[in-house]
C-alpha cells in the first residue's frame, strides 16, 4: 500500500508528465500526441507515459495502431484537480510569460484573455501569500 502511494507522488515529480496530466484532464489523447504538446521525442514520452501507467495514474486502450490514453477513473481525476495539476499550462514558463503571451495582439477572444490574467493575478496572490518572509 505504502509502495502504491510512493509511486503515484513519483510520478508527479517531472515536469513532462506533470504537462501529459494536465491535458488528460481534459480528454484523452494518443500516444503520438505528446510529443508535440511537451517538445519531447516520442521515445522520450513513450517513458513518462509508461511511468504514469505503473503508478496506477493512467489506463490506455488500443485502437488499431494508436494506443489512447487518459485518467484512470474519476477519483483519480479529482484527485489530480485537487492537486492543482489541471492548471499546468505547457505554453508558458511562468506568470510573467502567460501574461507576455496574452498580451499579444494575435489573441482576439478577450474575454479568454481577461479571464486568464485573472486567474493568473489571483495565482500570483496565493502564492505570495504561501510564502515565508
Amino acid at each position: 500500500m505504502l509502495e502504491d502511494k510512493v509511486k503515484f507522488f513519483k510520478a508527479l515529480g517531472d515536469e513532462t508528465r506533470l504537462t501529459v496530466l494536465s491535458y488528460l484532464l481534459e480528454h484523452s489523447y494518443c500516444a503520438c500526441d505528446f510529443a508535440p504538446l511537451t517538445e519531447k521525442d516520442q521515445t522520450t514520452v513513450s517513458k513518462h507515459l509508461k511511468v504514469l501507467l505503473e503508478a496506477g495514474i493512467l489506463k490506455h486502450e488500443k485502437r488499431g495502431r494508436n494506443i489512447i490514453y487518459s485518467i484512470r477513473d474519476e477519483e483519480t481525476r479529482e484527485l489530480l484537480l485537487v492537486l492543482g495539476i489541471g492548471e499546468v499550462k505547457p505554453c508558458c514558463s511562468g506568470p510573467e510569460s502567460c501574461r507576455d503571451y496574452l498580451k499579444d495582439p494575435k489573441i482576439k477572444d478577450s474575454k479568454i484573455k481577461d479571464s486568464k490574467i485573472k486567474d493568473s493575478k489571483i495565482k500570483d496572490s496565493k502564492i505570495k501569500g504561501l510564502k515565508s518572509d
